[in-house]
């Protein structure tokens, strides 16, 4: 028993469960329940033993007691890469043998422009994030008619969602001192309304990728994101055929796309067609920023080799896994499987994103059942891939707190944390303990709040 429990100064709050998972344990006890005890007031986890070891201090009448019989606890997930600003063009039909660009074709024409339109986006991508029992988010805040917005980050500060808003852009070719006078520019904005905002909701950026920034934009970014202002830093990497072959043979649909924007000149044609994979091309950056100020976030990594998983590992880069994104765009049968296991055995953090709702099942949308959730991400590579319980709810929440340089035990339930929040999953139906979580389809239940502003816990009236 944590000997905080005891003192005067907390406010004890009781949840018995079927069980509780954690980034580093499952908590489970085969005799019974489990119990949680939590301090009301902060949200601080005082203990976790079987139920029928709780002291008696707990039992008193005056100690709030909810009942959860069939219901596994888990800390708020994190999501550590969706597109809320692309919310309301809602999900979309694809076919993967067509390629990458018809679908980019689309997003560049469908998606909003105006402030306003962008705002409530977001603010609909937040709904759906809090449906799925998100805490935290690492969002894009796009760049429309290829100049960086801000708006993303201003409707995000106001949202309850802990939340890094990586501000995109792009920056290659005849567009490269536009693209970094624009991003520098919304750096500058960003910043100066940041510390009107609330401390929940931080800037990042986000060079979009190898095909559409410049290694000099890459640097720049860098530049920018490092002290005194501290930005993570996250792009797009390794996600497609089509990024390969731009890479390393300087042809394919990206360099068309370039050309036929007016973009393409002499000094990109000196740094990609040197047969180097899209990771190998960015390894010099990746391993900079890790020296300058953070690793990178590397957000996809679909097409990865044996020698770009060393320079992954040995640049500190951390990965974000978007697997029901991934097998839209049929990266498993043009690419192979996706390696994040090896990646984790070798200590690389693989954390999981949705990447936009236009890639997630129609169902994603439903006013009443919709949800934008990595929970459906966890499900997904239980059931496909049998990965283990474990490793999955490490990936969605401590690993995307690592991606976000989030603090680990804002997404963890051990004794002497204290979680954002806490959502129950209902078991009732496979009579499982946390394997069950991943096998229901039940959505989630809150239980702790604390990102509305204050506590909230359920009380003895909501218990089940």
């Amino acid at each position: 028993m944590n000997p905080a429990a005891s003192r005067e100064d907390v406010h004890p709050f009781v949840i018995i469960a079927r069980a509780a998972a954690d980034a580093r344990r499952v908590w489970t006890h085969r005799g019974g329940p489990i119990a949680l005890v939590l301090d009301e007031v902060t949200g601080r986890v005082l203990s976790i033993t079987p139920a029928s070891e709780l002291p008696r201090e707990f039992l008193r009448s005056d100690v709030p007691l909810n009942v959860l019989s069939d219901f596994v606890l888990l800390p708020g997930l994190v999501n550590a890469h969706t597109h809320l600003d692309l919310t309301d063009v809602g999900p979309r039909p694809h076919d993967p043998s067509r390629g990458f660009m018809p679908w980019i074709d689309m997003v560049r024409r469908e998606r909003p422009t105006e402030a306003t339109d962008i705002a409530a986006a977001v603010r609909r991508g937040v709904s759906l994030c809090r449906a799925g029992g998100t805490a935290a988010v690492g969002d894009i805040a796009g760049a429309p008619r290829a100049v960086p917005s801000v708006v993303p980050f201003d409707t995000l500060a106001a949202a309850p969602l802990a939340s890094v808003s990586y501000l995109e852009f792009f920056a290659i070719g005849n567009g490269l001192q536009r693209g970094i006078d624009g991003i520098t520019g919304a750096v500058l904005s960003a910043v100066e309304r940041q510390s009107a905002h609330s401390v929940s909701a931080r800037l990042g950026l986000q060079p979009h990728a190898p095909n559409t920034v410049s290694l000099s934009g890459y640097r720049h970014a860098l530049d920018l994101a490092a002290a005194p202002r501290k930005m993570p830093l996250c792009t797009h990497l390794a996600e497609s055929p089509e990024e390969r072959e731009f890479i390393a043979h300087a042809r394919g649909p990206q360099r068309e796309l370039l050309e036929a924007l007016g973009l393409w000149n002499d000094a990109i044609a000196g740094e990609v067609g040197r047969g180097l994979t899209p990771i190998e091309h960015l390894a010099p950056i990746l391993a900079t920023a890790r020296s300058q100020w953070t690793p990178f976030t590397a957000v996809h990594c679909n097409d990865v080799s044996d020698t770009d998983l060393d320079i992954l590992s040995g640049t500190g880069t951390r990965v974000v896994y978007c697997p029901r994104s991934s097998d839209y765009f049929g990266a498993p049968e043009r690419l192979g499987p996706h390696r994040y296991r090896e990646m984790l055995a070798r200590g690389i953090p693989v954390a999981l994103g949705t990447d936009s709702i236009i890639n997630l099942p129609a169902v994603a949308a439903d006013p009443e059942f919709g949800s934008i959730s990595v929970l459906d991400e966890m499900r997904h590579l239980y059931l496909r891939d049998g990965t283990d319980a474990a490793t999955l709810f490490a990936m969605g929440t401590v690993n995307g707190a690592c991606a976000l340089d989030a603090p680990p035990g804002d997404f963890q339930l051990s004794p002497g944390s204290t979680p954002l929040s806490i959502i129950a999953i209902d078991v009732s139906e496979s009579r499982e303990g946390p394997d069950g979580a991943l096998r229901s389809e039940d959505p989630r239940s809150w239980v702790l709040d604390t990102l509305s502003g204050t506590v909230n816990v359920w009380t003895r009236k909501n218990a089940v």
